[in-house]
């Protein structure tokens, strides 16, 4: 991909579930298996339907969309037990998506690299401890620190000024719709690497490139 004169891309940021790290799967049996034991089944077409949001919204989704769920626990106990299910799985299990590992180290050192993700903090650091390349990007912003998570801009907004870089001087990768209009309503360049599921996305069409794989990024 060519940068173009009129908005040179300065800096890159990329979201991290499903596009650097394999944790999906991982989320989707976190919370079937966690929410299943606070009385509430779910199957992996529900999880599909809140990807790209931070868990205490999805807490909010099924609460707002199954009236009948009233856990015996709170919000927040819900959530730490989501999050401790997924930090546990992806330190055991985490795998890189095709070409994830290799094209960060390849962009390391041309341009300053940044983590825009909906997963919170420790999740992200887990993840990329996992893969090894944490100590590849200069900055790593959670949704957890905003008031409104994906499809919302903030994050990338927030991942960009710790950059000192504007958004139109950014590149985003992502793979699922919300992130792509997160990224798109930040004003930033969008190459999106959907799931076989997402590909025809309306969202995902509107992105400015879109991929099969990692693997298939030109820089």
């Amino acid at each position: 991909m060519k940068s173009g004169s009129a908005t040179p891309i300065l800096g890159i940021v990329f979201d991290m579930d499903g596009l650097l790290i394999d944790s999906e799967p991982i989320w989707q049996q976190s919370e079937i298996e966690v929410f299943g034991q606070r009385g509430l089944e779910l199957n992996v077409l529900d999880c599909m339907q809140t990807m790209g949001l931070r868990i205490d919204e999805v807490v909010r989704y099924w609460q707002d969309k199954v009236p009948d769920f009233k856990p015996a626990v709170s919000d927040e106990q819900l959530v730490k037990e989501v999050l401790s299910e997924v930090k546990q799985r992806i330190l055991s299990e985490g795998k890189p998506m095709p070409g994830a590992v290799e094209l960060v180290n390849r962009l390391y050192g041309t341009l300053p690299l940044a983590v825009a993700s909906s997963s919170y903090q420790e999740i992200i650091q887990a993840a990329l401890t996992r893969l090894g390349i944490l100590y590849r990007f200069e900055v790593l912003h959670s949704a957890e620190r905003e008031k409104r998570g994906k499809p919302a801009p903030d994050v990338y907004l927030s991942a960009c000024e710790s950059l000192s870089l504007e958004p139109q001087n950014c590149l985003a990768f992502e793979d699922s719709p919300g992130g792509v209009r997160s990224a798109l309503a930040a004003g930033m360049a969008v190459i999106a690497v959907p799931e076989p599921e997402h590909e025809n996305h309306p969202d995902i069409q509107k992105a400015h490139l879109k991929l099969k794989s990692l693997e298939d990024f030109e820089w």
